[in-house]
């Protein structure tokens, strides 16, 4: 019994160390594209990891660490429905601003029935939400507010380069959605 317990314990670990590079990696390619300052691409001269995204990482796991497994979870489920929300938007403005603009796929419905097609999955989201608690709104508001504010401080510090410095050789995302 105490080898299936070590087991599970050395499991764990290496799940959260997969998913921790996993993510640190995420973050270096979000910035060797332009999507985040350049900082996040700094490397580890010993290991040749991207340490500024493990920290980043480490960091959300101790401050979530602390919440109770049912609040975190909500949580999730919250900021997920956020995300779609913004998305199904997203699909919906774009067919509206832009009908004619090249996408590797169409969805072959005029706009009504896109509006009508969105709203049975928001119907859901928006319920997932209405059910939440009230740290789990403490929490997604918390995190939304300080997205926001990072979009805000990252779009002015990216233009006068004053703290960080975004990388400008990563056109090909532009011309991709030309």
């Amino acid at each position: 019994m105490i080898f299936v317990e070590i087991g599970a314990i050395l499991s764990t670990i290496g799940f959260y160390e997969a998913q921790l590079t996993s993510f640190a990696y995420q973050l270096l390619g979000m910035a060797e594209i332009g999507f985040l300052p350049r900082c996040f691409s700094v490397r580890s001269k010993w290991f040749d990891t991207p340490w500024v995204g493990i920290v980043v990482s480490t960091s959300i796991t101790i401050v979530v660490s602390y919440m109770n497994f049912a609040n975190l979870i909500s949580s999730v489920n919250f900021l997920y429905s956020l995300g779609m929300l913004l998305e199904f938007a997203s699909f919906l403005w774009l067919r509206r601003k832009l009908p004619t603009m090249k996408r590797p796929f169409k969805v072959p419905m005029e706009l009504p029935g896109l509006i009508i097609t969105c709203l049975i999955p928001c119907g859901f989201l928006v319920y997932i939400m209405s059910v939440a608690n009230g740290t789990v709104l403490l929490v997604s508001t918390t995190v939304t507010v300080l997205t926001v504010l990072w979009y805000f401080v990252m779009k002015n510090v990216g233009k006068s380069k004053m703290w960080t410095e975004f990388n400008n050789g990563a056109k090909f995302v532009d011309v991709y959605l030309q």
